[in-house]
């Protein structure tokens, strides 16, 4: 039978995390406990990979979640090649619908987990991710958990509606993802913040909550347009795509029959028929954020996480899906 890292923090009566701390010559960790770990890995047989044996190079988890976005993409590509610069080595395990990916890479010895997600992992070893910018957006952190940056995510909406209003929109529209904990927040700040908030009592017909596809955005799309909207604030790029395809099928345009900004930047999007606006992040600064945090669990030279966690804004990138209302 195949001993597992669970088995040897089950006999020891320690943490995972602890298990491997002392795997991997990483982290404190008190000599009496180290070496009770040392016994039970005795007592049940265990013994590592050859290629994972040194701890010269740590391995780390890093996770992209399950149908990213393109700058959580972006931002983990720069992680990576950082983190292997330095001498670590690194797996990329998705974060589906549960964690089995992700454990598969810690049962192999991973020192830490590195996420761009928003929402707690509750894991055993330590994992850098990032948090909503305002703390009522945000949950707890798990006690295991470094909170590499803030991310305005949804304040991007006050930057969208900013925009819109000035070239005369009134009537936007969201699209936003069916489920997630960003969805629910776009969709609270879209009820707060909109320009019709005080003379609208049916906001709430303005959202559309679609699965994360071009079929679904196209949907959306169509259906805002019916109730009038002429315009759309989009939160996945996806959906952003099925924007465009809809608007066409039905034998209208972007912007003149529906303006359309999207929530984060990429090289598709400048190139799509117009180029499209979006709400865009500094990756290089996230991806910094993220790589300190490591450099702090891993120990490695360089700058570690500050005291506070910086917070990353949104940068409005005006370009041709969004033009004045026609009256």
């Amino acid at each position: 039978m195949n001993v597992t890292v669970e088995d040897i923090a089950e006999r020891a009566g320690v943490s995972l995390s602890t298990v491997s701390r002392v795997l991997n010559d990483r982290g404190p960790v008190a000599e009496s406990t180290a070496q009770r770990v040392r016994t039970a890995m005795a007592d049940l047989g265990y013994s590592r990979s050859t290629l994972l044996r040194s701890t010269e190079h740590p391995l780390a988890a890093v996770c992209v979640p399950a149908r990213p976005e393109h700058w959580q993409l972006d931002v983990l590509s720069r992680v990576d090649s950082a983190l292997q610069q330095r001498g670590v080595l690194t797996a990329t395990p998705a974060i589906g619908a549960d964690l089995s990916e992700v454990m598969a890479v810690v049962d192999a010895g991973a020192a830490l987990v590195i996420t761009p997600m928003l929402t707690p992992l509750e894991m055993d070893i330590p994992v850098v991710r990032f948090a909503g910018a305002s703390h009522t957006d945000d949950r707890l952190p798990h006690p295991n958990e470094l909170v590499a940056a803030r991310i305005d995510l949804t304040g991007a909406l006050s930057l969208a509606f900013d925009h819109l209003s000035a070239i005369g929109h009134r009537r936007i529209g969201l699209i936003c993802n069916d489920s997630g904990v960003l969805a629910d927040q776009l969709q609270a700040r879209f009820l707060a913040e909109h320009p019709m908030a005080r003379f609208n009592d049916e906001l709430d017909d303005w959202i559309a909550p679609v699965p994360k596809s071009v079929s679904g955005g196209a949907d959306a799309a169509l259906r805002l347009k019916d109730l009038t909207c002429t315009a759309v604030i989009v939160q996945s790029g996806l959906q952003l795509y099925g924007v465009f395809q809809g608007i066409r099928q039905r034998g209208l345009a972007v912007p003149r029959d529906l303006s359309a900004v999207g929530l984060g930047d990429s090289l598709t999007v400048r190139f799509t028929r117009p180029p499209a606006t979006v709400l865009g992040f500094d990756a290089e600064v996230m991806a910094e954020a993220l790589t300190a945090g490591a450099r702090t669990v891993l120990g490695l030279p360089g700058d570690g996480l500050p005291a506070v966690p910086p917070t990353v804004r949104p940068m409005l990138v005006a370009r041709r899906s969004t033009t004045a209302v026609l009256r």
